[in-house]
């Protein structure tokens, strides 16, 4: 265990990417869905659009729990479909437990962290639907404290979000590793308040590599 890691009091993980990860291509879900709904973009132009259109339009969701303007302006411009009905179905067909697999080795690696005796929380840009889908998952026993963004009315990198999971957690921001998949949000979002960002792919390799890097 490095010098750092000793240090650790507590662990928060991000959800989409991270933690969660789509059951199937998203592109193709989409595609499926707007078929019923007009004619959209072919399946691979929508798996290009949809990246840029949610960071495009991040800003729609300040303010609203359910992100509904967001993804409303995300739908279109990924799939060139304009139907309420089918943001409607995306939006169900994605609360659905059965839309997301845990990551390798998150369940086993979060349950050595709380054997460790670490404080354990969820931080995560997400709308209203997530605390749900951590219950179905029976994912939500897991966690000591969760930060959700739509929630909240914050979003990482905002600092706040970050402060605010460290006061339910219990712990200062420096005794804090944040681990996400978003190098801006998660890595640079950590770092900037003091806690350690860590990247689950570039500087852990997965859960597996958290669990070495905090449990030995």
């Amino acid at each position: 265990m490095t010098s750092r890691a000793a240090t650790i009091r507590a662990v928060s993980i991000d959800a989409a990417g991270t933690l969660l990860r789509p059951a199937r291509s998203i592109a193709a879900v989409y595609h499926e869905h707007a078929q019923r709904h007009g004619t959209p973009h072919p399946r691979e132009r929508i798996a290009a659009i949809l990246p840029l259109a949610m960071a495009q339009h991040r800003s729609l969701r300040r303010g609203d729990p359910t992100w509904s303007a967001y993804w409303r302006a995300v739908v279109a411009d990924a799939t060139g479909v304009e139907a309420p009905a089918l943001v409607t179905a995306l939006v169900a067909e994605f609360a659905r437990p059965q839309a997301w697999r845990i990551a390798d080795g998150a369940r086993e690696c979060l349950s050595a962290l709380r054997a460790r005796g670490l404080r354990v929380g969820l931080l995560s840009n997400w709308d209203v639907r997530l605390r749900d889908t951590l219950a179905a998952l029976e994912l939500a026993p897991a966690f000591d404290a969760l930060a959700i963004s739509g929630e909240l009315g914050l979003e990482k990198p905002d600092p706040r979000i970050f402060e605010h999971l460290c006061a339910a957690l219990g712990v200062d921001a420096a005794a804090l590793a944040h681990v996400g998949d978003d190098a801006a949000d998660d890595v640079a979002g950590a770092d900037a308040i003091g806690a350690w960002g860590l990247h689950i792919e570039r500087d852990l390799c997965g859960f597996e590599g958290l669990r070495r890097l905090l449990c030995g």
